[in-house]
Parts: structure tokens; C-alpha cells; sequence
């Protein structure tokens, strides 16, 4: 009986550290800004979560420069809209924030938009639990994946067994273009002229399954009484999603929840000339216009602390050093400059 529990104990540990591993391995940086668990509990002021128009659109070492507040990013590239229901309850395990941000980019997606990739991003960020598999089974049944395949994602070492052929050292080093999980790469300094779209008013009816998506959410945010903020990031936007992203913000404040759209604001604005690296994300110009704006509108608007000076917080000053240094690397440009010239 001993060596039975021995076992039983054994087996237990070895799939918890080859899992922890296996996350290392295959989960692509550039796409997940995950860091809920990383950050000391219950430190982070602001949790910002949704898809990549999270991680390529604020920078948190800026906000917390001006004002001394801290965002953790829960945020992976093009994210199930209704995996932000358990990745709220996830978050509430280890930080108790002032204030949730969450990015509506992915709510009027269809379910082609989430391939298996952008699933497993968001699910194997998770730690394993009864959370995470909740949420897997809810992804998987409106994805319409058949049962037999859930076991792949609840283990994802089991799809993924071969991935032992293409590691390399970089798959153990922290992402040096990663500053508290805003992403400055060399891609996103660069820029490309996108025709400028102006946001329209039509509203279009999203589909009941998305309704009820957001219903859920809206519910799980009243019972659980949040303080939650919605962000409409600035992109090129086609007509039938602007017109729906009309329609989800038409509901949400019909509930009470407000909704930063920063293709309407009248006192925001970006180049289409060079404050893009794409089509669907600002690069680092459009990042810091954006953060310049929206931190500033948290600070007015919400009672967050200021840890400017608070040695507990060093690491956030430290990071904030590092992304003006290798900013000026990539760009040969003084960020300094380029913030007084946007402040003013």
C-alpha cells in the first residue's frame, strides 16, 4: 500500500512539473502577456484583460511612471471573448485589484476568428484547476470541438508531445521585450500607412450566442460586484463590426458599465501615418498616445494609490528604465522627447 501511494504521489508530481515545463516550452511570448501569477499577490492596482490590443496598446511601466499605479495583464493574442468570465474568476485567486480593464476587440468575432492556437494561448495560461477546465469545456462546446478531443487540452503535452525537437535556450529566458508585458519588438517601431477609417454610428445586432456570452459576463460582473472599465481599441475596422461593437457598447451601458471607444473620443487621435505597425495594432508611437490617454483618465477618474518612491515597487521603476533604453536601441530616438512632444 506504501509503494502504491509512493506512486500514485510520484505521478502527481512528475505531471505537475513536466506541465510547468511543457508551458515554458511551446507557449509563444510574443502572443501572451499572462502575468497574474507572477506578480507578488494581490500587488496589482488594475487587471487588464482580452487579446493582443492589451499588450500592444498600453504600456504599464509608463502609466506607472506618471501616476504610480500598477496593471497586470491577463492578455493573449486574438482571446475567446467568453473565457474573460473564468479568466476574471482566475484572477480574483491571486490579486484583488481596484479596477478591471477589459478589451472588447474579440467580442463580435465569429467562432472561425479562434483557431486552436489563439484556444490553447489562453487556456494553457492557466493554471490547472477546475476554473481551467470549466473554462476549456465552455470555449470547446461553442468552438463545436467533439468531446473525445477535450483530454487534448485539459493535457496539452498530449497534442503537443513532439515539441521536444525545436527547443532552444531562448524558450527559458525571459522575453527581453517584455516590460511588465507591454511588447516592444522590433516590428512593433516600425511603421506602415493605413487608410484612416472614420467610425460610423449604425448599430447591428450581434448573434444570440454572442448576446448570450455577454449577458453571462455582464452577470458574473454584477453578482460578483467588479468595477469594471470596457476598452474599444483604435484600428481599422470594417462596417459590420463597427457597427456590432455600436451594438455591445449600446448594452453595456444600458447596464451601467462604461465604455472607452477610442474611435469616437474627440480629444484622441492618432497619425494613420506612422503611429501603425499593421492594420490591427498601433506601433510604439500609437502605444504611447494611447497610454498617455488612458492612464491619465484612470487616475481622474478612479481612486487608485500612487507607489511612486515605494522601494516594493523598484521593479516597475527598473522595467521603466530598461523599455526607454531599448527603445532608444531599436528606434535611435530619446523617448523622453517623444513623450514631451505627445503631452503637449
Amino acid at each position: 500500500m506504501k509503494n502504491f501511494i509512493k506512486s500514485i504521489v510520484f505521478i502527481i508530481i512528475f505531471l505537475i512539473i513536466f506541465c510547468c515545463v511543457f508551458k515554458v516550452l511551446w507557449l509563444g511570448k510574443t502572443y501572451v502577456s499572462f502575468l497574474i501569477y507572477d506578480e507578488p499577490k494581490n500587488s496589482s492596482d488594475i487587471v487588464y484583460i482580452g487579446s493582443s490590443a492589451v499588450y500592444t496598446y498600453f504600456n504599464p511601466v509608463l502609466a506607472y511612471d506618471l501616476y504610480g499605479f500598477t496593471t497586470c495583464f491577463c492578455a493573449t493574442g486574438s482571446q475567446p471573448f467568453n473565457a474573460i468570465k473564468y479568466l476574471l474568476k482566475e484572477t480574483q485567486k491571486y490579486q484583488n485589484p481596484e479596477l478591471y480593464i477589459i478589451d472588447l476587440a474579440t467580442s463580435i468575432e465569429d467562432w472561425d476568428f479562434f483557431d486552436e492556437g489563439a484556444i490553447r494561448r489562453t487556456t494553457d495560461s492557466m493554471k490547472f484547476s477546475k476554473n481551467r477546465i470549466d473554462a476549456i469545456n465552455e470555449i470547446l462546446k461553442y468552438k463545436g470541438i467533439d468531446k473525445k478531443d477535450y483530454i487534448n487540452y485539459y493535457f496539452s503535452f498530449l497534442r503537443y508531445h513532439d515539441i521536444w525537437r525545436d527547443i532552444t535556450k531562448e524558450n527559458f529566458t525571459k522575453n527581453e521585450y517584455s516590460y511588465k508585458g507591454f511588447i516592444l519588438s522590433p516590428e512593433s517601431s516600425k511603421n506602415i500607412y493605413i487608410d484612416e477609417f472614420n467610425w460610423k454610428d449604425d448599430i447591428m445586432e450581434i448573434s444570440a450566442e454572442k448576446k448570450q456570452i455577454l449577458m453571462e459576463l455582464i452577470e458574473y460582473i454584477k453578482v460578483n460586484n467588479l468595477n469594471v472599465l470596457f476598452t474599444i481599441p483604435i484600428r481599422d475596422t470594417n462596417k459590420a463590426d463597427n457597427a456590432q461593437l455600436n451594438y455591445v457598447t449600446k448594452i453595456l451601458r444600458e447596464n451601467g458599465f462604461n465604455v472607452i471607444n477610442f474611435n469616437t473620443l474627440e480629444d484622441f487621435s492618432v497619425n494613420y501615418a506612422t503611429d501603425f505597425y499593421n492594420t490591427s495594432h498601433v506601433n510604439i508611437y500609437g502605444a504611447t498616445k494611447y497610454t498617455l490617454y488612458l492612464s491619465k483618465y484612470l487616475n481622474d477618474h478612479y481612486d487608485l494609490p500612487n507607489h511612486n518612491g515605494d522601494e516594493a515597487y523598484n521593479s516597475w521603476e527598473n522595467e521603466y528604465v530598461r523599455f526607454k533604453q531599448d527603445f532608444k536601441a531599436l528606434t535611435k530616438k530619446d523617448f523622453n522627447k517623444i513623450l514631451t512632444k505627445y503631452s503637449n
